[in-house]
């Protein structure tokens, strides 16, 4: 590991945050690469919405190999709460990787329906601090926005489910895998709580269309998490 990361979640961005420590592991794996990513995370939620949470993930390849792929700090606070229902919250991230480090930064706002049904609507703006060759052969920073919302429903006590759009827009001159100066990410994710310590979750994703690999992209994420 590089450096120890501690990072802060919004517990109303997901229907399955929890008061209290956990700690994570999550295997993905990518369909059109055939490649697997591995992270380890431990973290704390607060009652208020706040968050603590350390995240190290590793490349593991097709299980012939052990790389670090990213470190990353996140953080935020419900800041703004003119009602019960509707909540403003700023937040930021840090991160590191082989290339270098970058951040961003963003805007939560989360709006309670009913007991069963909240919405998150996202903006965040993604930098990276260091330069890379844009489509041009220039060196530059390769920055992004991206708009998401997240449909956290709680079928029942113990099972979640949240639809995840995300739409990502090069803010200089640089193409997304799929050629083009803009890309979606969506993901659909299923959480069931078997204890008030066990909670395991699977994540369907698309992510839009590699070029380099002449195919649809599609992830799928098996994650375990433990509550103290």
């Amino acid at each position: 590991m590089k450096k120890t990361m501690i990072a802060l979640l919004v517990s109303s961005v997901s229907g399955t945050a929890f008061a209290g420590a956990y700690v994570e592991t999550r295997e993905a794996y990518n369909t059109a690469s055939e490649l697997h990513e591995v992270i380890l995370r431990a973290g704390y939620n607060f009652d208020m919405g706040a968050g603590l949470m350390a995240t190290n993930a590793y490349n593991v390849g097709k299980w012939d190999e052990m790389k670090h792929s990213y470190n990353e700090i996140e953080g935020w606070y419900p800041l703004f709460k003119p009602t019960d229902k509707l909540t403003f919250q700023p937040g930021g991230l840090i991160n590191d990787n082989r290339d270098g480090s970058g951040g961003a930064v963003y805007l939560d706002t989360n709006y309670k329906f009913a007991p069963w049904f909240n919405l998150t609507f996202r903006y965040r703006y993604n930098h990276s601090n260091y330069d890379t060759v844009d489509i041009n052969g220039k060196m530059d920073k390769n920055d992004t926005h991206e708009f998401a919302n997240y449909w956290n429903f709680k079928l029942n006590d113990s099972f979640f489910y949240t639809f995840e759009p995300h739409f990502f827009q090069r803010i200089n001159d640089y193409h997304s895998k799929n050629g083009k100066d803009h890309h979606w990410e969506i993901t659909n994710k299923f959480s069931y709580k078997i204890t008030q310590n066990w909670m395991p979750y699977l994540e369907l994703q698309w992510l839009d269309r590699w070029n380099y690999y002449n195919s649809e992209q599609y992830r799928i994420r098996l994650g375990l998490r433990y509550f103290f």
